[in-house]
């Protein structure tokens, strides 16, 4: 079927939808399902559809689509393979505009599956309506409340990241891991299968769709024989992050076995995504750490650095890596150095870029006076500040902590230049659980402020190269 802009919007914010195979029973899907989106709140009616139940979490359920008040806009299938068919016809019936497929069991299963996904695209298409999926947990869309599962806890604020997915496990870990660092959705898709209703389908649509800023992915292959074009147009609209698997002969065979996709050569694969201009990710972590550098720091914010940690090790370790990602740490200016050595030579640090403060974390003048410098020296793009909380609170405790947190606010909001703070603990033990407290809530609060916070300086440099 063809791509409408207008179809696929009246789906992702659907006004109604119903779950067929809805249960009382935790250990099904149907449960589970619905409990996320019970849960979630969806901005509609949510109809339950379940011959053995009269009820099901406190709402009245149905025997069938057909017995509803109403025809739904969307309908989620939670129910197998071979028991699609009839209620697809039933969908046809009632004019559904989308049906969601979850299981799987169709054309990566063989060949007999194949012909069960042949059959059910052309009741969709005699019926005019479109398919997500097969083998997909559908949609998660905190704009109308639609969740994935599980979606129970993810997150009900609008975000402007778009990210779909033929892995629904994936579209979930992605979903769930960005609430907790810091990224809003303006929706995620998994989509399975794509028996109709592909990735350039949905990349198109996050292309136009005024809310999404930055475009993510999962991808195992590409249907649409006019992908290139499609990626290197979203790519020129806004930021696209692609995250391809199946590059070895081992995981193409897990994605034929998966989704039923055919990978491609992973040659032809690297050039398309160069010659794009999309970002290649690999993992969620990175493509996470991606997107929160290209809304924290920037598209093309500069590859000169200034970096900053408590012993010259880390500053000189900082250094090889942004040199081996294509980055630079150039010398300071003259007048820069000048200016930050009569500062730091009281706090017993060293000025330079990297600049080596010593400790951890020195006295709170000090650090402030030397960050200001860096971020005026002329030859700085971007700084990263590393900080090893543990050693900090053990210097400084929580006050200097937080006076810490403040300067990098400061010095942000002042500065015309981005600034990425890399933040971990160097203790493990059971009774050291705080210091993760401590990062998570410093991380809330500079994330906040504008000042992207990375567990690591790998990580760091890897986004900012990333970007740039």
């Amino acid at each position: 079927m063809t791509y409408s802009f207008e179809q696929i919007d009246a789906i992702l914010n659907a006004k109604s939808m119903a779950v067929v195979g809805a249960s009382n029973s935790p250990t099904k899907f149907g449960y589970m399902f619905t409990r996320s989106q019970v849960t979630m709140g969806f901005n509609g009616p949510i109809y339950l559809v379940n011959a053995n139940e009269d009820e099901i979490m406190g709402r009245p359920a149905y025997p069938d689509l057909l017995s509803l008040p109403e025809a739904p806009e969307i309908v989620y299938l939670t129910i197998p393979a071979h028991r699609s068919i009839e209620v697809l016809h039933d969908c046809a019936r009632m004019g559904v505009k989308a049906v969601i497929i979850m299981a799987s069991g169709f054309r990566e299963a063989g060949e007999k599956g194949k012909e069960l996904e042949e059959e059910a695209m052309r009741i969709a298409r005699d019926g005019g309506f479109r398919m997500i999926g097969p083998n997909c947990f559908g949609i998660y869309n905190p704009r109308n409340g639609l969740t994935l599962l599980p979606g129970h806890d993810f997150s009900s604020s609008v975000g402007d990241v778009a990210f779909i997915s033929q892995s629904g496990g994936y579209s979930a870990h992605v979903a769930r891991q960005g609430k907790s660092v810091g990224v809003d959705f303006s929706a995620v898709v998994s989509y399975g299968n794509a028996a109709d209703l592909d990735e350039s389908d949905f990349i198109r649509y996050f292309t136009e769709d005024k809310v999404t800023g930055i475009i993510t992915a999962y991808l195992e292959g590409a249907r649409n024989e006019d992908f290139a074009t499609i990626l290197r147009e979203a790519a020129r609209a806004k930021p696209v992050v692609i995250w391809k698997v199946g590059k070895g002969e081992a995981s193409r065979r897990a994605v034929i076995s998966h989704t039923g996709s055919l990978a491609g050569p992973p040659a032809l694969w690297d050039a398309l995504l160069k010659q794009s201009g999309a970002i290649e990710a690999s993992g969620v972590d990175e493509l996470l750490d991606v997107v929160l550098a290209l809304k924290l720091i920037g598209r093309s914010s500069g590859k000169r650095l200034l970096i900053c940690g408590g012993g010259g090790g880390l500053g000189t370790y900082g250094a090889d890596l942004a040199e081996r990602r294509g980055l630079s740490v150039p010398a300071l200016e003259q007048g820069t150095l000048a200016r930050m050595q009569d500062t730091l030579d009281s706090a017993g640090a060293v000025a330079g870029n990297p600049m080596d403060i010593g400790a951890p974390l020195i006295p709170a003048p000090f650090l402030d006076a030397a960050l200001r410098e860096a971020a005026a020296n002329p030859s700085t793009d971007l700084m990263v500040v590393d900080l090893a909380v543990n050693f900090g609170y053990d210097i400084a405790g929580d006050f200097g902590l937080e006076s810490a947190v403040e300067i990098l606010i400061d010095v942000r909001k002042k500065s015309a230049k981005p600034l990425a703070a890399v933040l971990y603990s160097r203790s493990f033990d059971l009774d050291d659980m705080r210091f993760e407290t401590m990062i998570r809530r410093m991380r809330k609060r500079l994330q906040g402020a504008g000042v992207a916070v990375f567990p690591t300086m790998e990580r760091a440099i890897s986004a900012i190269a990333a970007i740039n």
